[in-house]
C-alpha cells in the first residue's frame, strides 16, 4: 500500500467520524460512494458486517429484512453468503445505495433519514439489521424507536453500534426505556476490523445490540 492511499484512508475515516449532520453525510458520502469498498472496507479490513450478519443468521432471522444504513451494500452481501432471503436497503446517501444497487443483493432501496423518519409502515420489517451506522458522527440512540416502529412483533434487529459512542451518548438509557415496553435486549461486544488492519484504529470495537420483539 502507498504511503499516499495510507494517509486518504485515515483522513477520510476521521472525516467520517466528524461528521455533525445529515446533510455533512450526505455530501461526504456522495465523494466516497464508489471507492468506498475498496478504499475503507477492503484496505481496513472492516469485519463488521460478516459480525452482523453471523449474529442475525445465529439468532435465526428471518425475511423480510431492512439493511438499515446499508452503504454499498457490505453487510446485505454477507447475509446472502448464508441465506438468500429478501432484503431490502435504506440509506442517506442515494450514491451510495446506487452502488449496492449493482450488486443484485436488494429487492428494494429506500432514500431516507433514520433520524427524521423513514417513509416505511409500522410493523414491516421481520428483521433489520445495520453496521456501521451508529457510530460518531452519525446515528445516536434516539433512532432506535424508529427501528422499534418498523419492525414487526416477534422480529429481530440486529445493529452494531461503536463502543464509544454507545457510552458517549448514553444509549443504555435508552435501551432501558426500550425494555420497559417489553422489548428483549442483548448486547455483545465484537471487533470492528480484522488481523490485517493496521491502522491506529485497528483495536476498535462495537456492540452488537440484539433487539427481539
Amino acid at each position: 500500500m502507498s504511503e499516499q492511499n495510507e494517509s486518504n484512508k485515515h483522513i477520510n475515516l476521521q472525516k467520517a467520524y466528524n461528521l455533525s449532520s445529515p446533510e455533512d453525510n450526505v455530501d461526504f458520502y456522495r465523494g466516497w460512494a464508489e471507492d468506498y469498498d475498496i478504499d475503507f472496507a477492503g484496505v481496513m479490513d472492516y469485519i463488521l458486517p460478516y459480525q452482523v450478519a453471523t449474529q442475525f443468521i445465529k439468532l435465526n432471522g428471518k425475511g423480510p429484512v431492512l439493511d438499515v444504513g446499508a452503504g454499498t451494500g457490505l453487510l446485505g452481501i454477507e447475509i446472502s453468503k448464508f441465506n438468500r432471503i429478501e432484503m431490502h436497503a435504506t440509506d442517506i446517501s442515494e450514491e451510495m445505495l446506487s452502488v449496492a444497487e449493482k450488486k443484485g443483493i436488494y429487492s428494494k432501496s429506500i432514500v431516507g433519514d433514520l433520524t427524521k423518519g423513514l417513509p416505511i409502515l409500522d410493523n414491516t420489517y421481520n428483521g433489520i439489521v445495520s453496521s456501521g451506522t451508529f457510530t460518531h458522527g452519525h446515528v445516536g440512540p434516539e433512532a432506535l424507536f424508529e427501528i422499534t416502529r418498523i419492525l414487526s412483533k416477534g422480529g429481530l434487529a440486529v445493529l452494531s453500534v461503536n463502543s464509544v459512542h454507545w457510552h458517549s451518548l448514553g444509549f443504555d438509557n435508552v435501551l432501558e426505556m426500550l425494555k420497559e415496553t417489553g422489548l428483549v435486549a442483548n448486547v455483545t461486544e465484537v471487533r470492528i476490523y480484522g488481523d490485517k488492519c493496521e491502522s491506529d484504529t485497528k483495536d476498535d470495537t462495537a456492540y452488537l445490540l440484539t433487539l427481539s420483539a
